[in-house]
């Protein structure tokens, strides 16, 4: 290992091309490394939204308190893969105990009140260094409830967001209905945020940051980790299948894979796969141009390059288990209720695995017990949301500054 050696980044969706990018431009020789091309993973069927007021943790008593009226119900949210369940117990019981501890919500709030401020920041800068500006739109954003009650529920997060700064007006359903032609009459009311943000393709957005890396000096190699070599509490090289890799440092943020990485490097992160789907239809009598989401149902309809894009709902499952395509179904369902006679024929359908802790909080930062290796993963919903601002404050750390202490309930070594 010398300083002549690069940055290896493990993983080469949006949050490992993210910190790629960010290492770069902090002087750092970099290589891009994952067994599949940039952002063909879960990076690209994402719902396109940059949901920088999201801010309250989905670990919260809230969230319990509501499971099992969401299990039960087969068209709901969440489900859970049954054949993954003695799988999922473990990480399941970890959920409810950060849920039911207020110090841990409250960890929540506070990391996502910081990452979404960096993101903010951090999104404005990459769109423009690596000119992005093409796949972004700032078209607003709505938030549509089927009921007064499912609408006052969201007191706490709107009391969170004007804290922030957050620009958002709520509107009842005829307003709603203006904003967004063609949806319900049975929606009552609605949030708008004026200043949302969405892309119109999220792969390019991967792919297009790729090529400016490559263009920029970096590298990109196709490759599975198979081990890393180690001196002391440093790493010196990443082994793929046919070759050692030196390495002056290591960034993992290769998704759900991350846990399987972590445990080669003698730390735990128990990430779960929480699959969504999405499935794009042809634009057929879309008048909206901006994203819209029914919370209660748990997704996105976006309008993109190729389409609506409808994406969301929760599945938990353990890894590489076969989709329940019926879950994609679904999706064109409630697209059906939401906005009757929008949407044409199916033109794609899709599957993504989130990664996700159990605090419902990612790991950014140094490792723990290792001098050299930096983590930024567990994203969750918010990876492409979070990931220049991880990539940003990975590189900051690497630079010797210290994290701030807002961000403490992201230290990697938090499951031990």
């Amino acid at each position: 290992m010398s300083d002549q050696d690069p940055v290896i980044v493990v993983g080469a969706g949006i949050v490992g091309t993210a910190a790629a990018r960010a290492l770069q431009r902090a002087g750092h020789s970099v290589t891009l490394l994952d067994s599949a091309e940039p952002g063909r993973a879960t990076s690209f069927g994402n719902a396109g939204f940059l949901s920088l007021d999201s801010l309250i943790p989905l670990a919260r008593p809230s969230t319990l308190k509501s499971l099992p009226k969401m299990l039960t119900d087969r068209t709901g949210p969440l489900t859970l893969h049954p054949p993954s369940l003695p799988w999922l117990l473990p990480w399941m019981a970890r959920f409810a105990l950060a849920a039911l501890n207020p110090a841990e919500v409250q960890k929540g709030k506070e990391s996502l009140k910081a990452l979404m401020i960096e993101a903010d920041i951090a999104w404005k800068a990459e769109i423009q260094a690596s000119g992005l500006g093409e796949l972004f739109q700032t078209k607003g954003a709505l938030y549509v409830y089927e009921s007064e009650a499912a609408f006052l529920a969201t007191d706490e997060m709107r009391g969170l967001q004007a804290g922030k700064g957050t620009d958002f007006e709520i509107v009842d359903g005829n307003r709603a209905r203006e904003l967004a032609p063609g949806l319900s009459p049975h929606i009552v009311r609605g949030i708008h945020y004026p200043n949302g943000t969405h892309t119109i393709n999220p792969y390019r957005v991967v792919e297009t940051l790729a090529e400016r890396f490559t263009a920029d000096g970096g590298t990109i190699l196709r490759g599975r980790v198979r081990g890393f070599g180690r001196d002391g509490n440093r790493v010196t090289s990443v082994q793929i299948t046919d070759q050692s890799l030196p390495a002056k440092a290591v960034v993992i943020a290769a998704g759900r894979a991350s846990g399987e990485l972590t445990r080669l490097l003698g730390f735990n992160a128990p990430l779960v796969a929480e699959r969504g789907y999405h499935v794009m239809v042809a634009p057929d009598n879309l008048r909206f141009d901006l994203p819209v989401s029914p919370p209660e149902r748990g997704l996105f309809f976006t309008p993109m390059q190729e389409g609506l894009r409808i994406a969301g709902t929760v599945e938990l499952a353990a890894p590489h288990q076969p989709p329940s395509w019926q879950r994609a179904d679904l999706l064109v369902k409630h697209l059906k209720d939401i906005f009757p006679g929008v949407g044409g024929a199916e033109q794609s359908r899709w599957i993504g695995e989130r990664p996700t802790l159990p605090d419902y909080r990612p790991a950014i930062g140094r490792a723990p017990r290792l001098a050299n290796v930096y983590c930024s993963y567990g994203h969750q919903h918010l990876g492409l949301t979070l990931a220049t601002a991880s990539g940003r404050l990975i590189a900051r750390q690497m630079e010797g500054e210290t994290l701030p202490e807002t961000l403490e309930g992201c230290n990697p070594g938090r499951f031990g």
